[in-house]
């Protein structure tokens, strides 16, 4: 009988669980430590997520992979695989952009909800002095005003409408993160294909893998599922709850969207050390799909060659020769 993919990753994370632990743990602790930075102002995690999760992310990916082909995980050599991050051959394992944009919209998405049902809330708890001061704001922006007055008026009514504000700007911010990792964590699945393949064109890397995503996103994004679904359920109960107490008990707003982040971001320490030796069996069971993918990028690079260059029928037998040599070196 087939061995499962749960069973088969719990087997993995096993046969290394001190080292699983060490990684996942430490991974989870810096994203925490990161996300702090929120306190100051929410733009910087922004920038911080490219510059310093992503990297530390990949660098953990890398660090468990290779657990399998008996190298130690040393600080020194984290740090090798942390600045692999930005190395040719593993530009847009994450897709960070695309992910990022699609995490964008699932954010203004809520946010519009959110939105309309606060006003709802506001006008009810609030009465003519939320909606007035709604109305002024907007009277006020649209004859144009300096962002000192816009902050004055927020703040009138003992700032009744910048806690409005507070609320819908930071009640999608734990769906927005949470889309976010899981558009990340399901690209990620190549970085393991990526490893194996030290020295790829990118171009012929990126067609590959786009071909292996083309075949098995259905099956592949279905034992994501049913391996990682922990990622996509406790970071929203504990971001909403972490709102919840920011709200009920600390009753600071501004502290929100804060709150929202280190909740979301806190069930990591717990689940990234199985994360990753999930993610190992997940691209163990697609590897051929890979495989296969980078042979049709081959084919498909042939023929545009062949299509644009007049060649000899020589000539194109020792090219595929040459791309085939190629491909079984890598392997």
């Amino acid at each position: 009988m087939k061995e499962s993919l749960f069973a088969s990753a719990f087997k993995r994370f096993k046969s290394n669980m001190s080292s699983y632990i060490a990684v996942g743990v430490f991974c989870g602790l810096f994203f925490i430590l990161v996300s702090t930075l929120s306190f100051i102002d929410g733009i910087v995690v922004v920038f911080a997520v490219p510059l310093l999760i992503l990297p530390v992310l990949f660098a953990s990916h890398v660090s468990c992979y290779l657990l399998e082909m008996g190298q130690p995980i040393s600080p020194a050599a984290f740090f090798h695989y942390y600045s692999g991050f930005y190395r040719p051959q593993f530009r847009s394992s994450f897709r960070v952009l695309i992910s990022f944009l699609k995490s964008l919209a699932v954010y203004f998405s809520i946010m519009t909800v959110a939105g309309i049902a606060m006003f709802i809330i506001f006008q009810n708890h609030y009465g003519s002095t939320f909606t007035t001061a709604v109305n002024d704001l907007l009277k006020q922006y649209l004859n144009g005003i300096s962002y000192e007055e816009v902050m004055d008026i927020l703040k009138e009514n003992n700032g009744v409408l910048l806690t409005y504000i507070n609320f819908v700007s930071a009640i999608p911010v734990p769906f927005a993160i949470t889309a976010f990792m899981y558009f990340v964590s399901f690209s990620s699945i190549s970085v393991y294909y990526r490893i194996n393949v030290n020295n790829g064109a990118p171009s012929l890397l990126r067609l590959g893998i786009a071909h292996a995503y083309a075949k098995s996103r259905f099956s592949m994004r279905k034992d994501w599922l049913r391996l990682n679904w922990p990622l996509l359920a406790l970071p929203i109960i504990l971001g909403i709850s972490s709102g919840l107490i920011c709200v009920f008990a600390i009753k600071k707003y501004s502290f929100l969207t804060p709150s929202f982040i280190l909740g979301t971001l806190f069930p990591l320490i717990f689940f990234l050390p199985f994360y990753f030796p999930n993610m190992e069996v997940l691209y163990h069971r697609y590897e051929e799909e890979f495989k296969e993918g980078n042979q049709k990028a081959i084919e498909i690079i042939l023929t545009r060659i062949q299509s644009s260059i007049e060649l000899s029928e020589e000539e194109k037998r020792n090219l595929e020769e040459s791309f085939k040599n190629d491909e079984e070196e890598k392997e």
